[in-house]
């Protein structure tokens, strides 16, 4: 059976513990060739899962592997360039997230991917997590009604990410909203059927901690990541973030995100329809005066991986290439959780509420 050529831009974290991982793990891919700008990355990521070539120019590889699939795993500012890069060379794309960080950056982004007949997709894994694929299957099933309201809580007290370029604007583009908070609201706007944001107001801080938390707790895997190299002093992104997005179907979502914060540990998105509401993390379903029921769970047979939500992705975009399904994080979902991005940073700065429709008046 003829496997689909797989490259891999960057070669951090996230590509040697989920990318390639789970296009192996799949045995419909073969992942031929990865690039890093640092040659020891690279190879170390070849000598560690057995690949063939490496590079250290991606236009270079692209040309001489000519890939039907790249994933982009690089800093999240250079998103776009090795997006554009990759769907310009023939190449359907998986892209970690945030895919832009603007409404016109995304726009531009999918409308690139079209001319080329290309599949560009967003990896928002944690839609995988069962408990929001069940409610999922409630919205979709009319169990819940009319979705008027949300709230995303994720919270952890302790989990600055010590690797990297996560906390330096220049190469991340923002802190935990853009790293952690992506993948709520893309996960809450995805349960709310992808209502269309129209104004967002939001509040950003940075913790001045003196525990910046392991590697586990930012979500690394032991062993995974190098944090020697950490200064706190470079830190020049939010660690708090918080606000509300407001839809054109009258609908609300409510966010609050922290990489660090004097609060609970909390990872939730609660929905609130006419007909039911539910507690996605506790697993309950509310509706009535006292009526409640426990939420229903499928596993999806692939929990036991660190990085599940990736091995699901890969079987997605497998079977979208051969035709028998529809993308799974559609355009219009990441577009729309692009433009809250930008609005909510913009709102931030300038201290006021955002209109979506400003963001296409900017220079």
């Amino acid at each position: 059976m003829r496997k689909i050529k797989v490259c891999i831009i960057g070669c951090g974290m996230i590509a040697r513990c989920a990318h390639i991982p789970a296009y192996i793990s799949n045995g419909h891919f073969k992942v031929s060739a990865v690039c890093d700008a640092v040659e020891k990355n690279a190879k170390a990521v070849c000598d560690e899962l057995k690949i063939k070539k490496y590079y250290t120019d991606a236009a270079q590889m692209l040309e001489q592997e000519k890939p039907e699939v790249v994933s982009v795993c690089v800093p999240n500012m250079l998103h776009k360039k090795y997006v554009m890069l990759a769907l310009e060379h023939g190449a359907n794309v998986l892209c970690e997230k945030p895919l832009a960080f603007t409404l016109c950056d995304a726009e531009e982004m999918f409308s690139t991917a079209k001319r080329y007949k290309r599949i560009l997709m967003a990896c928002q894994t944690l839609r995988f997590l069962p408990e929001r694929l069940a409610v999922k299957k409630m919205v979709d099933n009319d169990e819940i009604g009319e979705v008027y309201y949300s709230e995303l809580s994720r919270i952890r007290r302790r989990g600055i990410p010590a690797w990297g370029k996560f906390h330096i604007k220049e190469y991340s583009g923002g802190g935990a909203l853009i790293d952690i908070g992506v993948h709520g609201l893309d996960s809450a706007i995805w349960l709310m059927g992808n209502p269309k944001p129209v104004s967002v107001s939001a509040i950003m801080n940075k913790v001045h901690a003196d525990e910046f938390g392991s590697s586990e707790s930012s979500g690394a895997l032991k062993g995974g990541v190098d944090n020697s190299g950490f200064n706190s002093d470079e830190m020049n992104v939010e660690s708090f973030a918080a606000g509300n997005v407001r839809f054109e179907n009258g609908s609300e979502l409510s966010f609050k995100v922290a990489w660090a914060a004097n609060l609970p540990e909390e990872n939730n998105i609660i929905i609130a329809g006419n007909k039911k509401g539910v507690d996605t993390e506790n697993r309950k379903v509310f509706y009535g005066s006292d009526n409640m029921d426990k939420l229903f769970i499928e596993p999806n047979g692939f929990e036991a991986e660190p990085f599940f939500g990736h091995y699901c992705l890969a079987d997605k975009l497998y079977k979208c290439l051969i035709g028998v399904e529809t993308q799974f994080v559609k355009p219009e979902e990441t577009v729309n959780v692009s433009s809250i991005l930008e609005a909510a940073y913009l709102s931030a700065a300038e201290k006021r509420e955002i209109k979506i429709a400003e963001l296409r008046r900017l220079p």
